[in-house]
């Protein structure tokens, strides 16, 4: 994650703190820390009879999870490739309460982790590691706490850890597809907005004398599109049969193995579905917080004769703006450092004159037929092409530093003191900052079919102007 994404997160994390809301606060602090690692995260989540931990423990070739389950308070249960080991975090005192309480991590080989975990209702979360070539070291798996539909806190458990998931596999025992509890529970995932694969596990359990498969299966698949659930995939698995003939384990394996080249991509997408959501529920915490206080000062506005006062009327206005800029504040700090930096890169000259000189220079060095000398010839070329490459690339190199990555720099610094963010992070990850020139980048801009004259320079100067706003508005604070 880059250094001011990370920033964004702290600030956030900070806001809610000050406002009192530190369960919000923990969960922006484990997001920051999951962006953070670069791992796509597929979370698992189902009913405790789906056989969610066998089916994970199959995928990762060992009984990593317990035999029993781990208490419901550690809604965090990760697998990663590494070390063979686990990590346990436990809450001090009364921290399930004070939400940001001291936290204990402590170091558990696998054989104990059992152990460790039973009657551990102080267990925040576990993470486990073992080499795992199917993660490598691009994602993680996350198993839920098994959902019941005895239990709210169950299900609630396993909402609280969505806003880790960068892909969710919700998995179904096969006899029990059709239950309410599993289509309300997807409804809820899929209006998270991340993607949602639904696994139908222990089809071993399937007659094909009483029921053919693919009705069986057409049935499952219409039941969900009559709640109007429409996941991205459904697959039909067991672990105990392998070579039962609809048992679409390869593609399961390549389903995982395809969401996690595509794991730059959701995990971006991920991050900002979860941070939307974690505001919105600010802003619903802040709501309730606050609306003792307004109904007091609603009923001090009516009084016993129904008018209302000047002063309470003001004090009821004031409370009512204060939570709803708390709402709109992080968006309106986004949109106005968009616009700024916009504005910045549109307007930065970068291939000035003597730029698009040099630029032609090198240029004319890359015309068919082009040669230096009449002996040693090739390597003579080739090294005048380089020095003219290189002249072009320092010159082109400092016009984007003057023209752009110095003023973007300010710019971000301005805001930070605007809106009284001061960290030595921050302002170390803002002098970082800077559009990337490289002679190979340059060197490939160069059209093949280009006549190489004046209107060429001109339009090759513009495409790498252009080229390199791009890039740079695709990188600045979003």
């Amino acid at each position: 994650m880059m250094n001011r994404e990370k920033e964004k997160l702290q600030q956030l994390q900070r806001s809610c703190l000050e406002a009192g809301n530190a369960a919000t606060a923990v969960k922006l602090g484990q997001l920051a820390e999951k962006a953070d690692s670069g791992l796509t995260a597929i979370a698992f989540c189902g009913h405790f009879s789906a056989g969610k931990s066998t089916l994970i423990n199959s995928l990762c070739g060992k009984p990593l999870l317990p035999s029993s389950p781990i208490p419901t308070s550690a809604n965090l249960v990760s697998i990663r490739s590494g070390d063979a080991g686990a990590e346990v975090t436990r809450i001090a005192g009364d921290g399930k309460t004070a939400g940001m309480a001291e936290r204990i991590v402590q170091r558990v080989p696998l054989d104990e982790l059992e152990k460790y975990c039973v009657n551990g209702t102080d267990i925040e979360s576990v993470r486990i590691t073992y080499p795992l070539p199917l993660l490598g070291g691009r994602g993680m798996l996350l198993d839920t706490p098994g959902i019941d539909s005895t239990d709210d806190a169950h299900q609630l458990a396993t909402e609280s850890a969505l806003h880790l998931a960068d892909v969710v596999l919700y998995v179904m025992d096969y006899n029990h597809v059709q239950s309410e509890i599993n289509f309300t529970f997807a409804k809820k995932m899929k209006d998270w907005g991340k993607p949602l694969y639904l696994i139908v596990n222990m089809i071993d359990k399937h007659r094909e004398q009483e029921l053919p498969f693919a009705t069986y299966r057409s049935g499952a698949e219409q039941a969900f599109r009559s709640w109007g659930i429409e996941p991205a995939g459904m697959l039909f698995v067991t672990a105990k049969e392998p070579a039962h003939p609809h048992n679409e384990w390869g593609k399961l394996l390549a389903l995982i193995g395809a969401l996690l080249e595509r794991g730059d991509e959701l995990q971006q997408y991920s991050l900002d579905r979860s941070v939307r959501f974690l505001l919105d529920e600010h802003a619903a915490w802040l709501e309730a917080e606050r609306e003792p206080e307004r109904l007091r000062l609603e009923a001090e506005l009516a009084g016993d004769d129904g008018a209302a006062s000047e002063e309470l009327q003001r004090e009821y206005e004031a409370k009512r703006d204060e939570l709803e800029q708390a709402r709109e504040a992080p968006d309106a700090l986004t949109a106005e450092l968009r616009k700024e930096t916009a504005a910045l890169i549109e307007n930065a000259n970068v291939t000035p004159a003597v730029t698009r000189d040099l630029a032609h220079e090198y240029l004319q060095s890359r015309k068919p037929g082009f040669k230096v000398g009449l002996f040693g010839a090739a390597a003579k070329t080739a090294a005048e092409i380089a020095r003219r490459l290189e002249a072009f690339r320092r010159d082109f190199a400092e016009q984007v530093e003057a023209q752009l990555d110095w003023h973007l720099r300010g710019a971000l610094k301005q805001a930070a003191e605007r809106y009284g963010v001061k960290s030595a992070e921050l302002a170390a990850a803002i002098e970082a900052l800077g559009a990337p020139v490289s002679g190979e980048w340059l060197a490939a801009q160069v059209s093949g079919a280009a006549g190489f004259g004046s209107d060429y320079t001109l339009n090759y100067s513009r495409q790498i102007a252009a080229e390199l706003k791009a890039n740079t508005a695709s990188r600045r604070l979003s």
